[in-house]
């Protein structure tokens, strides 16, 4: 037998080993076989007692998922330690992509690691602008790691684990995104990140406002640039009028918060 937290001979062995370990008896009423099976074939998976999970995720407590897919898993711990969310609507305003490309310029500069799901709009934005200044960025995904979402970001998701960065997901290989998935994810999102910065977010639609509600409830700093009459940031405003946002005009001032 493999002590507890090192490799079997297979991820299937892995698993089975580690459920016996587990006290909680949570691991146990889940047997992803075939899916461990063929585990290394496309990605990882990360469960709480491997050194490379991410330990804020403990923040979630009864919530805290029973594992992660993940490319890049082994980079988690190094990316997490810094990490800083910056996401928004998918459907952005041209002001909000301007505004993105220079809070994830100056975040990822900072040495911070932008982090977000390859989303139209603003996350991606936030993706391709962190990769611009150099840096390796986080991408949690409300599908499995077979495939990207949106379909068309296939070469941004190559990119983040190619460039140092990782990809994470609570969904199986195959698994389609949904509204469910994107709340699950905006969830996990928000408990990966140290700070939240909500560039642009309309109110009760966006899984953007979701990971930024969470994060105010998980006590996170969440920021937010103005939400002026050029931009669609109804949530955004409510936010920042009930004062769980703090007022963030620029990337200068986001820096001395995080």
């Amino acid at each position: 037998m493999h002590p507890p937290g090192l490799p079997g001979d297979s991820a299937r062995e892995d698993w089975e080993e580690r459920g016996r370990h587990d006290n909680s008896g949570r691991l146990a009423q889940y047997k992803p076989t075939e899916e461990l099976d063929n585990a290394q074939l496309s990605c990882q998976f990360v469960i709480p007692s491997d050194e490379v999970w991410p330990t804020a995720l403990g923040d979630l407590g009864p919530d805290c998922p029973l594992g992660l897919w993940a490319r890049g898993g082994d980079r988690l711990p190094q990316l997490t330690v810094s990490a800083v969310a910056v996401t928004g609507n998918r459907n952005a305003t041209e002001l909000a992509i301007t505004r993105a490309r220079a809070f994830a310029t100056a975040v990822a500069e900072a040495g911070h690691t932008v982090t977000a799901t390859l989303a139209y709009g603003v996350d991606s934005a936030a993706h391709r602008a962190a990769a611009l200044a150099g840096r390796a960025t986080l991408a949690v995904l409300p599908r499995g790691l077979d495939r990207a979402h949106p379909h068309d970001h296939a070469q941004l998701l190559s990119t983040v684990p190619a460039t140092g960065g990782a990809v994470v997901s609570l969904y199986r290989p195959g698994t389609e995104a949904s509204g469910a998935t994107l709340r699950a994810s905006a969830t996990v999102l928000a408990a990966l990140v140290r700070t939240v910065i909500l560039i642009e977010a309309l109110d009760h639609t966006e899984a953007a406002m979701h990971a930024a509600e969470v994060a105010a409830d998980l006590n996170r700093p969440l920021l937010a640039p103005p939400a002026t009459p050029d931009i669609r940031a109804d949530g955004s405003a409510r936010l920042l009028a009930e004062q769980r946002a703090i007022l963030c005009p620029d990337p200068a001032r986001a820096l001395t918060l995080l």
